[in-house]
């Protein structure tokens, strides 16, 4: 019975020695996860205010477009027409 209680020990002396560098191995993964779960977010963040100033720079763009057609429109119309 002794030699099944060694054997026995051993065995769980090999479980914990094998069990600390696979504890720091996941413990680094999972800092690892964390740290590329921040930086999703924060590039998420970066994005959705890029959407915005892109959508700002689109209307900007449409109010400039529409302002020059009626400039340039004045401006053929007067050149057009002939001086009495």
């Amino acid at each position: 019975m002794t030699e099944d209680l060694l054997v026995l020990l051993v065995c769980l002396a090999v479980i914990a020695v094998l069990a600390i560098p696979i504890y720091a191995a996941s413990r680094g993964q999972i800092a690892a996860l964390t740290a590329v779960c921040e930086l999703r977010q924060a590039l998420n963040q970066i994005l959705a205010h890029t959407e915005k100033i892109d959508r700002s720079l689109h209307d900007l763009r449409r109010v400039l477009n529409d302002a020059h057609k009626r400039i340039s429109s004045a401006v053929t119309k007067g050149v057009e027409k002939p001086t009495r």
